[in-house]
């Protein structure tokens, strides 16, 4: 029993040593992920900075009054008028429903459902 000890012991430590280099592998391909998954995040919110920035500048009021300007004559655009605001109880009703489902945005009467 004596002779077998030594072997046993030899093999356990290589399986020791192999599972040690397996974990080590995995932690370091999961840190590696990791790393890879922050620099992505970094990019994205620098992304959205610059989208935040971007959005910013074009919304500013004083631009899109030149805008307006500009391109009033080709859109048709008129200044609002006060008698074109209506409280929520001027609003007419819907028409009767004739069996037909409408889409909810536009109200255009989707055939064939």
């Amino acid at each position: 029993m004596g002779r077998f000890i030594p072997p046993i012991l030899i093999v356990l430590m290589i399986a020791g040593a192999v599972m040690t280099y397996d974990t080590k592998h995995k932690a370091e391909k999961a840190a590696e992920t990791v790393r890879s998954l922050r620099s992505e995040i970094d990019a994205e919110k620098a992304a959205l900075r610059m989208l935040r920035a971007e959005w910013s500048v074009l919304t500013q009021p004083a631009r899109l009054q030149a805008l307006t300007e500009k391109f009033r004559a080709e859109l048709g655009l008129e200044t609002a008028s006060t008698d074109q605001f209506v409280t929520m109880d001027e609003v007419p009703t819907r028409p009767a429903d004739r069996g037909l489902p409408a889409d909810l945005f536009t109200g255009a009467v989707r055939h064939g459902e």
